[in-house]
């Protein structure tokens, strides 16, 4: 099986290292929050505003991070 390793020079590279070591859960934060909202969206009863709004956020996340929903 194929391994890969990546080296980041810390603390210079902290931000790229946090984004690589919590990129997982933040997908799965992602995903959760998509969905909740298909969850009101569905079966709750929103109103108008916030049925746009939730709309609206999950486009956002479709748009910005596709490969998020493919968990």
């Amino acid at each position: 099986m194929p391994t890969v390793t990546i080296r980041y020079s810390l603390p210079d590279e902290q931000a790229e290292f946090d984004a690589a070591r919590l990129g997982s859960k933040m997908a799965v934060a992602l995903w959760d929050i998509d969905q909740r909202l298909r969850a009101l969206l569905k079966h709750g009863d929103p109103s108008e505003e916030t049925e746009r709004l939730a709309e609206e956020i999950r486009q956002m996340i479709r748009d910005t991070c596709p490969d998020a929903l493919e968990l």
